[in-house]
């Protein structure tokens, strides 16, 4: 049973990726938003004159500490999101490297959820004990927020801990008033779990496929993890966007994150007999390149469009599938590292992670969230590095309604509202690699001239037909 939760999570980021229904900015990067730059290094003045305190659980007169809670040492996938724990490492030392945060360096702790409610509670308790906020947290099972959201500060007043997530997994998480992401679900709260709830799906991707082959040119199978109701919530909501939008649905199936090549052997003769010219898999890398692999095996041979999102951003995509993955596109709300050069922030992740996954660029990015709501915090209180608690972070969290980590994540995305920018980066597999095709400047996002998310209700596990 627990082989499968594994699915969740690339379920999740399916979703989030692409349901985002914020603000599109111009395509342009480079820009930290309303607050300004995220990484700036702190006021020199400030910094020579402040007597240095210790105004919260986490911050010393030398340090401010904060934890990355992932699921990483476990029995069933080893080293699952050890890349959020990479991200936040290469994050420390970036920081660390531009003179660190409120006067202070910055220390990372890592915490193990390790795929467990009950780990993700403790890795929780000990962060609220030593930590200022929780950033980057990865954890699948995050189905508790008690522990987080009662968290006493320095004053024993239960403000909680403030939560900057890769992923949110559980509802509970997604709809807590102290925890944000860097893939906003752009999901309505509160919500109770079950029963109809509003989506908002930005058109990017959609809008380049009907531009490139025709409105009405398309029309495919789709496949669904299938191993849990949280899995297959997660991935209805993106299908019937994109039904809604123009593509059709030929077949649909559910599929496992156990499947072997043979059980897409149904996917593919499908897709052959329909002559299907769009085919998506919801689940990881691995559901793609068995669809893919299959389809070859079975001659298929009209399918215009291979879709994908964050999850088949992976080198194991293209080492496993081969040839077979010629065409796969894969859309990105970050800056691929192909553009190496272009940003300097993307130059400060590649430089300080060596071995660089979507995961860790996301929390890398949760880490310039975090830098800039201490930045924030410092100029709502005339540059005061004392001035940093857990109450002050929130507040400046959310008032955070136009981010992007200079330039190195989507524009637009409003962290305090829980809305993700519409804004991405088409990849598509060419020769084995990875290339930029929206748009081909490197360091620019396409954000579709601006236009507002798709905004539809339904009961996600109702949708389910697999």
């Amino acid at each position: 049973m627990r082989l499968r939760l594994c699915v969740l999570a690339t379920a999740l980021v399916l979703v989030v990726t692409a349901c985002g229904g914020g603000s599109s900015k111009n395509s342009g990067g480079g820009g930290g938003g309303l607050g300004g730059p995220s990484t700036t290094a702190p006021a020199p003045d400030a910094c020579k004159t402040a007597k240095l305190t210790s105004p919260e659980i986490g911050v010393t007169p030398k340090t401010i500490t904060v934890t990355v809670i992932a699921d990483v040492n476990n029995s069933i996938r080893p080293g699952l999101f050890k890349g959020s724990w990479d991200g936040m490492v290469a994050w420390g030392k970036y920081i660390n490297s531009k003179g660190g945060l409120a006067c202070r360096q910055v220390v990372v702790k890592q915490g193990d959820s390790k795929l467990s409610p009950t780990d993700a509670s403790n890795a929780i308790l000990a962060a609220c004990g030593n930590s200022v906020a929780m950033v980057g947290t990865t954890a699948l099972f995050l189905q508790d927020v008690t522990g987080m959201e009662s968290c006493k500060d320095k004053t024993g007043k239960r403000t909680g801990i403030p939560d900057i997530a890769d992923l949110q997994t559980e509802v509970a998480q997604q709809c807590s008033k102290i925890s944000f992401a860097t893939l906003p679900t752009g999901s309505s709260c509160p919500y109770s779990g079950t029963g109809p709830r509003t989506f908002h799906v930005g058109y990017t991707q959609y809008d380049y496929y009907f531009n490139k082959f025709g409105k009405d040119a398309l029309h495919g199978v789709f496949v669904i993890p299938k191993d849990l109701p949280s899995t297959i919530s997660a991935s209805m909501p993106i299908f019937r966007a994109e039904n809604k939008m123009g593509i059709k649905s030929d077949a649909e199936f559910g599929e496992s994150g156990t499947s072997i090549q043979t059980d897409y052997t149904q996917v593919a003769q499908a897709m052959k007999s329909k002559k299907s010219t769009y085919g998506r898999n919801g689940l990881d890398y691995k559901g793609t390149v068995l669809m893919r692999k299959e389809a070859v095996n079975q001659g298929v041979d009209t399918v215009k469009v291979w879709d994908c999102s964050v999850q088949c951003y992976d080198k194991r995509l293209i080492g496993e599938g081969g040839a077979a993955m010629e065409g796969q596109y894969v859309w990105l709300n970050f800056l691929p590292f192909e553009d190496k050069g272009s940003n300097a922030t993307l130059d400060g992740f590649l430089k300080y992670d060596k071995n660089p996954e979507g995961f860790g660029a996301q929390a890398f990015i949760a880490g310039e969230i975090f830098a800039r709501a201490v930045e924030d915090t410092m100029k709502a209180h005339g540059d005061d590095p004392n001035s940093i608690t857990r109450a002050n972070l929130l507040t400046a969290i959310r008032a955070m309604h136009d981010f992007d980590a200079n330039g190195m994540a989507a524009p637009g995305i409003d962290v305090g509202r829980k809305l993700g920018s519409t804004c991405l980066v088409g990849m598509q597999v060419q020769g084995g690699k990875f290339v930029r095709v929206d748009p081909v400047e490197p360091g620019k996002f396409d954000c579709d001239n601006n236009k507002k998310a798709l905004e539809f209700s339904i009961d996600a596990a109702k949708e389910y037909h697999g």
